[in-house]
């Protein structure tokens, strides 16, 4: 079951795996452009694993309402980035996406901080990004216009670059983050909100935008690249946030909601459009009784969204293309949703076009989303189904899935959900085209005898004879080969190889001798995968998929130097022990032909 959002708190938060539905197609999302990008990218219809991750524990997902990149974090705090990079959003200068289907990887020592520390949290603007280190270290890489990387005003930052703050020697530290279209804002262990980048809109709570006229006679605003204390918050604690395009929305450990920002189609909710420049308490949560206040807070391209601690989902601003909700009949102040007032909702997320909840009906938990405009298939109803709906409706695909949490991109939804068989039975993106008929092992097909098991993240067959131990019977929960095991795991817990693989017969060590093959052949995705090698900033050591070697990126970067195109960069507007393998969760798993 799901549980609210806010878990920077929960020592020993619940992982799960990666399902995505939604636009694939990272350079062109949400782009007019006639563009080709080589290599199969296509719209996802209906929810997939992630294959590339399939064997990783993550715990937390994050993207935007606003963002075409993503960051997962593992149970071993590292972070996995894909996504649109263009402005060096992932870190990586002169790169337009890193796929899916080979996410870049970075360990916290990758970036010099102490053994022990984990990446905690992390958070996505348009065209930048920010990690949380457990030690309460934040860092930064994107787009740095307006100082919004909490660096002084640059074209981007690249690679992460830790941020400087007041907090570093106060001994408090940051625990969370959230990022808009020009700025950030970060939340400390004491319950603080520090700012930076642009204030145009009184994003930064500091109680003005800095507006003042240059010499050719044309308005600009200051931008604060060294995080400042949001105004306003004296005597509270605050205990999450979140942040749209250009507004923010904060709730304290007494559940009152705090908004501050631009006010236009009413996102705030406080009843008018005019900009707030330090936060203000909305009076929809601010009754005496305790069960009417807030529990959680999310926050959309221009709505807001908050859980109250009964479970009623509320909503403000515009959040529809037309009708009701829309930007000619925005809702004006907090409202609760109709369809849904009869649920107890536990967890929600805001996307570009979407609106998603978690909840509860009666012991019964749905998985409900809407939103008009969904052409990219980010409400993942199928192919044969509606990809829009203007009321809330139960997402059928994702009906068997147990939900820990749901991350809503501008174009692309990612589910977080525990092992269970409904996850199974899910296909998984990207397809695999070399499937195998024989056992990887011995190379041979005995036939329903001994049909053999099938790993569930590369699909090749092994007998359970084969194994090393050998197995008498079908193993319960999530089976994946020892390979696949292993890429799911930190390299200090990297264990030697227990079986190895035998030759195809008249192969190289087959029958008729020759040296034998090693274990595990390299799997090939449909995009043929190269390596491309990148040179960090002042070091003379390669950066890359493990901010340490070489990152396997798709077409569109193989083998060749490319020059950043205007178009692209325009974003400045399982229990084998403790280590990662099958949970064994009481299903069956099945052999390949049951």
């Amino acid at each position: 079951m799901a549980e609210y959002a806010n878990t920077t708190s929960n020592p020993t938060p619940r992982w799960g795996r990666v399902v995505m539905t939604g636009g694939t197609d990272w350079p062109k999302l949400g782009r007019k452009s006639d563009k080709v990008t080589p290599g199969d990218h296509p719209d996802l219809m209906a929810p997939h694993l992630l294959r590339s991750l399939r064997t990783t524990k993550v715990v937390s997902i994050h993207t935007s309402s606003h963002s075409s990149h993503t960051i997962a974090i593992d149970i071993y705090g590292v972070a996995h980035l894909w996504g649109r990079a263009a402005s060096s959003s992932l870190g990586l200068p002169g790169v337009t996406a890193v796929w899916e289907s080979a996410p870049l990887k970075i360990r916290p020592k990758d970036l010099g901080l102490p053994e022990g520390v984990k990446f905690v949290h992390a958070a996505t603007g348009r065209a930048h990004s920010l990690l949380v280190a457990s030690d309460g270290s934040v860092w930064s890489a994107g787009l740095n216009t307006s100082g919004q990387c909490g660096h002084s005003p640059s074209p981007e930052v690249s690679p992460f670059r830790p941020i400087e703050g007041e907090w570093r020697g106060s001994g408090d530290r940051v625990i969370q983050a959230a990022a808009g279209n020009t700025f950030s804002i970060v939340l400390t262990a004491s319950g603080k909100v520090y700012a930076f980048g642009s204030g145009e809109k009184g994003q930064l709570g500091n109680g003005r935008t800095g507006e003042h006229i240059v010499t050719s006679g044309r308005a600009v605003f200051d931008t604060e690249h060294i995080p400042l204390l949001v105004k306003g918050l004296e005597g509270r604690h605050i205990i999450q946030i979140a942040s749209g395009l250009q507004h923010s929305i904060l709730v304290d450990s007494d559940g009152y909601v705090l908004v501050f920002g631009c006010a236009g189609y009413c996102r705030l909710g406080l009843g008018d459009q005019r900009d707030a420049l330090i936060p203000k308490v909305v009076p929809a949560f601010s009754n005496e009784r305790a069960v009417s206040r807030a529990a959680a807070v999310f926050a959309g391209p221009t709505c807001s969204a908050v859980i109250d601690r009964g479970g009623m989902f509320w909503l403000a601003g515009k959040w529809k293309i037309s009708g009701d909700g829309s930007a000619g009949q925005p809702w004006s102040s907090f409202r609760y949703v109709q369809d849904i007032m009869s649920l107890k909702c536990l967890t929600a997320s805001l996307g570009g076009v979407t609106l998603w909840a978690v909840a509860n009906d009666n012991d019964k938990i749905l998985n409900v989303g809407w939103g008009q405009n969904a052409v990219n298939g980010e409400l993942g109803q199928g192919e044969d189904k509606p990809k829009s709906a203007t009321k809330p409706v139960s997402i059928e695909t994702i009906a068997e899935l147990d939900i820990i949490s749901i991350a809503a991109g501008a174009h692309t939804v990612y589910f977080l959900a525990a092992p269970n068989d409904g996850l199974s039975d899910l296909p998984i993106y990207p397809d695999n085209t070399e499937q195998q008929e024989v056992c990887a092992v011995c190379r041979t097909e005995r036939g329903e005898s001994d049909s053999p098991l099938e790993c569930e993240k590369c699909e090749r067959l092994f007998h359970l004879s084969c194994l090393s131990p050998p197995l008498t019977e079908i193993p319960l929960g999530e089976w994946f080969c020892d390979d696949c095991l292993q890429q799911g795991l930190p390299d200090h817990l990297v264990a030697p190889a227990v079986y190895k693989e035998a030759p195809a017969p008249g192969a190289p060590g087959g029958e008729g001798g020759g040296p034998k093959r090693g274990r595990g052949r390299p799997r090939k995705f449909p995009d043929q995968q190269s390596q491309i090698m990148f040179m960090s900033e002042g070091a003379g050591t390669p950066v890359g998929g493990d901010y340490g070697g070489p990152m396997e990126l798709g077409t569109p970067m193989a083998g060749e130097k490319r020059e950043r195109s205007p178009d692209y960069d325009d974003d400045d507007g399982s229990d084998y022990d403790e280590y990662g393998g099958g949970a064994r969760s009481g299903t069956t798993k099945r052999r390949r032909g049951d």
